[in-house]
């Protein structure tokens, strides 16, 4: 899916954004480092989490071995406490923090994270360019 569909996902969900975060490809899309994602992954609130068991019907049993649960074919969720989120806004949207996914996909070195590294480190360094012109 594109940005704009993805964010039609999103909102189509009605979350209060105090309470989630876009997670990875999700949150690339929306930066510009990638033009498509497959799915969106979300980290919820737990708060959030006990709502969306019963609006989405959830199975529990669902939950993969990265600890995320399924809500259809399109979106999972992972569950944490609201005092640990690491995240940022992007164009009115809760995401993850791009250091925290560079972080990640460093220590995981996968050669499909090669890309996604790269095009990290240059939004960020330009960033940082930025802000020492101003």
């Amino acid at each position: 899916m594109n940005k704009e569909q993805l964010l039609e996902l999103v909102d189509s969900l009605e979350l209060p954004k105090e309470e989630y975060y876009i997670l990875s490809s999700g949150c690339l899309l929306l930066y510009g480092l990638r033009e498509q994602a497959k799915d969106l992954d979300l980290c919820v609130s737990k708060e959030l989490f006990e709502n969306m068991i019963k609006k989405f019907n959830i199975d529990l049993s669902s939950k993969n071995d990265c600890g995320f649960y399924r809500l259809n074919d399109l979106v999972e969720v992972v569950v944490n406490d609201k005092q640990d989120f690491n995240r940022d806004f992007k164009d009115g949207y809760p995401v993850e923090s791009l250091q925290s996914i560079l972080d990640y996909k460093i220590n995981r070195n996968a050669p499909k994270d090669q890309a996604d590294i790269i095009n990290i480190q240059n939004y960020l360094n330009s960033q940082e360019k930025q802000k020492k012109m101003m």
